[in-house]
């Protein structure tokens, strides 16, 4: 328990950050899918990974392939350099990011499975002050935040899972603006904060076929509802409802052993953004990784016993910048385990290296280095109870015979 309360310390602490990205001006640029640190580090893959103790539930089906209670967090850090093209002068920055993508609890109980997970949805942190002439300076602020809390319950029929989650979604967007200069006695500031809430549900499958596995879920659409505030140097005004609307969204996914030792896996992801918002295009990720798992039996070297895979993915966010052009993303990333004392523990670690945008079409660009930390196991409830404590063993009664 002493574990546990760890984790949620960590939790809260590190929430207070956020995935910095120049695009935040424009929409969520930052999204995490569902996945654990392993899956991060090989293209943000493995929703139908049933061949190791995943602790990721994209896919809520994915939460009863293991018999042990496990416990999954993940660490992301970094740095992120924007570059921005204005009147033909090319400006650049570096910004440090740090965020908690998941926490997520999955507990066996005979053939059923409950599990909680809370992600760091979508995100977009920005800061940006620029000098307007020798006087004035200009500055603005953005940071957006969507948390989704999912309760999970799966069954397992044979080689079949299904499961079906509850999903809950809290955010923010906050936005200020803020011009200062010298020949002015008061700075011209604005703000706008907005919040929402509502909740949602998921459903998933995925079928195993011995050393290859697909699955597939869905996401139904929700309008999140929220109040909204405007505060600016003059005064403040009424509060007024605030909406925001989250998609339908599938995926799917296919993994497997295409050689002894060496796995595959492949996802896609499909969000109908444009049925929320004519402006808006279908938002899609894609994927694929590689990954290197031995026979640990069959190895001498410590060093050839370690699981290590890379991956690639590739996405097309929903929204344009000023100029009307949309955004895609392209990521490399590659990631190492280390098992730790226990069956399940393990350490995952994992490194990313993502671009966003294009400085020649968008006038904007990303170009991002991120560091993965991520936690699997620590099995606390089915540990067997200690019963090396000495006891009284009583003697048999003697029995007299008449």
């Amino acid at each position: 328990m002493k574990k546990l309360l760890i984790y949620l310390v960590l939790m809260i602490v590190v929430s207070l950050w956020g995935g910095t990205s120049i695009f935040s001006y424009d929409g969520y640029p930052i999204q995490y899918y569902g996945k654990d640190v392993y899956s991060m580090g090989m293209g943000e893959t493995g929703s139908s990974d049933v061949f190791r103790y995943n602790s990721g539930y994209a896919n809520p089906a994915q939460s009863n392939e293991s018999n042990k209670a496990l416990f999954g967090t993940g660490l992301l850090f970094g740095y992120t350099n924007y570059k921005s093209r204005y009147n033909n002068i090319e400006r650049s920055y570096r910004d440090d990011s740090l965020d908690l993508p998941y926490f997520s609890i999955s507990i066996p109980i005979k053939k059923h499975r409950f599990g909680f997970q809370l992600n760091s949805f979508a995100n977009g942190v920005v800061k940006n002050q620029i000098q307007i002439d020798s006087l004035t300076i200009e500055r603005q602020e953005v940071d957006r935040y969507l948390y989704r809390a999912d309760l999970i319950y799966s069954y397992r029929i044979k080689d079949l899972s299904l499961g079906v989650s509850g999903n809950y979604y809290l955010g923010h967007h906050n936005q200020l603006f803020e011009q200062t200069s010298s020949t002015n006695t008061v700075p011209t500031s604005e703000s706008r904060k907005k919040n929402y809430k509502n909740p949602s549900m998921t459903a998933g499958f995925i079928q195993r076929f011995q050393k290859h596995a697909i699955g597939a879920y869905a996401t139904l659409p929700v309008k999140l509802t929220g109040e909204e505030k405007w505060t600016s140097f003059v005064g403040s005004g009424d509060e007024s409802k605030s909406e925001y609307e989250l998609p339908l969204t599938i995926g799917s996914g296919y993994t497997g052993y295409v050689f002894p030792e060496l796995k595959v896996s492949t996802d896609l992801v499909y969000e109908t953004y444009s049925e929320t918002d004519p402006a808006l295009r279908d938002s899609w990720k894609a994927g694929v990784g590689i990954a290197y798992e031995p026979d640990v039996s069959r190895k001498r070297h410590w060093y050839q016993k370690l699981p290590i895979r890379v991956g690639y993915s590739l996405r097309a966010l929903p929204f344009t910048t000023e100029n009307g052009e949309y955004v895609d993303e392209t990521a490399l990333s590659a990631g190492i385990s280390f098992p730790l004392k226990g069956e399940t523990n393990r350490l995952d670690l994992g490194m990313q290296y993502l671009t966003r945008g294009d400085l020649d079409s968008n006038n904007l660009q990303d170009s991002s280095i991120m560091f993965m930390i991520g936690f699997t196991g620590f099995d606390i409830f089915s540990k067997a109870p200690d019963r090396t404590a000495p006891r009284e063993i009583p003697k048999a009664e003697e029995l007299q015979q008449w």
